[in-house]
């Protein structure tokens, strides 16, 4: 019975492959992101698993490339089951956070709010459509000002219960978005933690493509992260 329970909480808790987020920001003008507009100069994810609760926070920056202000769309894919708690713009060294609200009245605040010139730091509820609606949900923000030749820098974060499905539990982020093209981030890394209080055995980081390298690997305890 001891071996059964060690082999369940070691396929209970062990990631899947873990990839960068889904957020991407949009030009005003455009369909599909623009790196010749507003790039993605650098994104970390930070994820940690305690006890089947993920809790995962994502920090972008984007670089506006025009010699004007520039305001984009931001758009993040949540999967099912996940909760925002929290996001922010940073306006230089100033975080502001950000309000959830409905799709409707969000607009309205923003538009009484971009007449007076001030950054809404709105995060807007909307759906991707019936069927992708059964998966996940989107969360839009309105990003302006982005100030020509500047950054803006974006941090989303939101929580996950990871299910368990025939003694298993699978956890991943995905990197292309389904909607959109493909966005490039100039720099990447991924910080990744597990925590048990069950003991786990004979964890491996098996991905060839996106290793993952291991600074702490014990029964409770496995720390790893990829650049």
């Amino acid at each position: 019975m001891k071996n059964t329970m060690l082999t369940l909480f070691a396929l209970l808790f062990a990631p899947a492959l873990l990839l960068a987020d889904a957020g991407i920001l949009i030009p005003r003008d455009k369909a599909q992101p623009d790196p010749a507009v507003l790039s993605l100069e650098e994104m970390e994810i930070t994820v940690r698993i305690d006890n089947g609760d993920a809790r995962v926070f994502v920090r972008q920056i984007f670089a506006n490339h025009t010699d004007h202000i520039e305001e984009g769309n931001y758009i993040f894919a949540l999967p099912s089951q996940a909760t925002v708690s929290d996001f922010a713009v940073w306006d230089g060294p100033t975080r502001i956070p950000a309000v959830v609200l409905e799709r409707k009245r969000a607009e309205d605040i923003y538009t009484q709010l971009k007449q007076q010139a001030i950054d809404p730091g709105l995060l807007q509820m909307g759906e991707r459509g019936s069927e992708e609606a059964k998966r996940g949900s989107v969360f839009s923000a309105r990003i302006v000002p982005i100030q020509p030749r500047g950054t803006k820098r974006l941090e989303i974060e939101y929580h996950q219960s990871i299910p368990v499905a025939n003694l298993k539990s699978y956890f991943a982020i995905p990197l292309r978005t389904d909607a959109y093209s493909s966005q490039v981030a100039r720099h990447l890394r991924i910080n990744f933690e597990l925590h048990s209080e069950h003991a786990t055995s004979n964890f491996q980081a098996s991905a060839k493509a996106f290793p993952l390298r291991l600074d702490e690997n014990t029964p409770y305890s496995v720390k790893g992260h990829f650049a």
